[in-house]
């Protein structure tokens, strides 16, 4: 099978393409002009729309088609057949324009464009500027250098979708949908060492940030920015998973960068969630004391303002520089660097054997913990939910190595009940920090005790949970080929 080519994309801030073409790469050459007309099409039902897919009617070089995309990387259906939808009706039209550029880097072809799609509809319009590079797979590490040296000299933004997309999404005609990480294909060949493993779990974690990147600037709604947060907290724990192989000095840069985009992230997730499933309940209720009213106004434009921070640090040049450096790591991670690994014989080890250990391992942690949950405090109890979640992100990452698939599920989905009962502790942490500055203490004020005793009865709730939550998760035998007792 082939593989598929190396492909990078990139956006660009308005008048990037003159400085594009100013550059020195390109500044002596003569690129081939590209230039074509497109519509938007869809059913007087918006049937493609639904379904997560562009229709499109294109005339360029290769004459006029029609064509479908998807909106994002998991669509919501099957593209509807272009046989039996009967007359389609004309949402938008416009322009992409540009060069294409032939060049070399360390030997490798390289094919870059720079062009601009223009959509217009009605009287609202979208213009986007956009970067690519491509080129057969195995020059994705020439690929990776020469966006390098262009990210560090050109007002570039990392983007998760083709500039079409993003116009046509400005233009409210599509609607990109947030990404779980199940929504992605990952399957790790069985005898795959524990390097080739963790360049997959990386990989399989940046496609879904990627995934999440516009829906979560549009801000329609709060799953894409929970969904981003996942992606960087699993790629965080799988680093951490596979941290006894890999050095540190090739690491740290990296980690500072998630902990860079991940503060607006959970800064606006933190928002998100006390607004929508604390307030909102809150106000609801009969006698709801009036000052929630306000507390809501307030947090909503620290909603606004988190979201506005958020938007900076995923346009900021940062971003790609840190898409591109986890990019070169993990491929030097794969190939066996030993500039970036500390132990090569750990990295060249099966993966089912590293598996097998960072699982039982992990496993016991939580058993030592779990086994005394009637009787633990509550920072034990935040104890126990962190050493689960650590549990459930490294089962999730090597059950395809195992064969018993359904086994793995069962010991996932007990994980993630188990957590469940837990996670109201951390959401009072969370929501007593937000409004710490802006109210009294629960015994001065209404809206304080309300909040206070909605955390409680919550956790009341959930707590009561945690007896059989445990017991259905203890009762479960390792999926895992473990040769160690359990």
């Amino acid at each position: 099978m082939n593989e598929p080519p190396a492909l990078l994309r990139f956006g660009l801030a308005p008048g990037g393409l003159s400085a594009l073409r100013r550059h020195d790469l390109l500044s002596a050459k003569r690129g081939r002009i590209l230039k074509s007309t497109l519509a938007l099409l869809d059913t007087t039902d918006r049937r493609f729309a639904a379904a997560g897919w562009l229709c499109l009617a294109l005339d360029d070089t290769e004459g006029k088609r029609i064509v479908t995309l998807p909106v994002s990387g998991l669509p919501l259906a099957p593209a509807p057949a272009l046989d039996e939808v009967g007359d389609l009706e004309k949402l938008a039209e416009g322009t992409q324009s540009g060069h294409i550029y032939s060049l070399r880097q360390d030997g490798h072809a390289i094919m870059l464009q720079g062009y601009k799609v223009q959509l217009k509809s009605g009287k609202r319009s979208a213009v986007y500027e956009a970067l690519t590079l491509q080129a057969p797979a195995e020059a994705g590490a020439a690929v990776d250098a020469m966006a390098g040296d262009l990210v560090r000299e050109l007002p570039l933004r990392w983007t998760g979708a083709a500039p079409l997309i993003q116009a046509a999404a400005a233009l409210d005609l599509v609607e990109p949908q947030s990404l779980r990480a199940a929504g992605l294909d990952f399957d790790p060949p069985d005898d795959a060492s524990a390097a080739v493993v963790l360049a997959a779990i990386g990989r399989h974690c940046l496609a879904q940030f990627d995934a999440n990147l516009l829906p979560v600037l549009r801000d329609r709604n709060a799953e894409g920015v929970h969904q981003m947060r996942v992606a960087l907290r699993r790629l965080r724990s799988a680093i951490g998973v596979f941290s006894a192989m890999l050095d540190d000095s090739a690491l740290n840069p990296l980690l500072d960068d998630l902990r860079w985009l991940g503060a607006p992230l959970g800064r606006k997730r933190d928002l998100d969630v006390f607004l929508t499933e604390t307030l909102t309940p809150l106000r609801s209720l009969p006698d709801a004391p009036k000052r929630l009213q306000h507390l809501a106004t307030i947090l909503e434009d620290r909603r606004v303002s988190a979201q506005e921070a958020l938007d900076a640090a995923l346009n900021a040049p940062r971003l790609a520089a840190m898409r591109l450096g986890l990019n070169r790591f993990l491929s030097a991670v794969e190939a066996g660097d030993a500039a970036v690994l500390s132990d090569t014989a750990l990295a060249s080890a099966p993966a089912a054997d590293f598996a097998s250990d960072i699982l039982h391992r992990r496993r016991r942690k939580v058993k030592a913990l779990g086994s005394r949950h009637a009787e633990l405090d509550v920072p034990e109890l935040h104890d126990l939910r962190i050493r689960a979640k650590k549990l459930r992100y490294a089962a999730e990452f090597f059950r395809p190595l195992f064969k018993h698939r359904k086994g793995s599920r069962r010991f996932i989905a007990a994980l993630a009940h188990l957590q469940d009962c837990l996670g109201m502790l951390n959401d009072a942490d969370v929501g007593t920090r937000l409004v710490r500055d802006l109210l009294p203490s629960p015994d001065q004020d209404p809206a304080a005790a309300a909040i206070a005793a909605w955390f409680s009865g919550r956790q009341q709730v959930q707590l009561a949970q945690l007896g059989e939550a445990w017991d259905s998760f203890a009762a479960l035998r390792p999926f895992w080929k473990d040769r160690r007792s359990s």
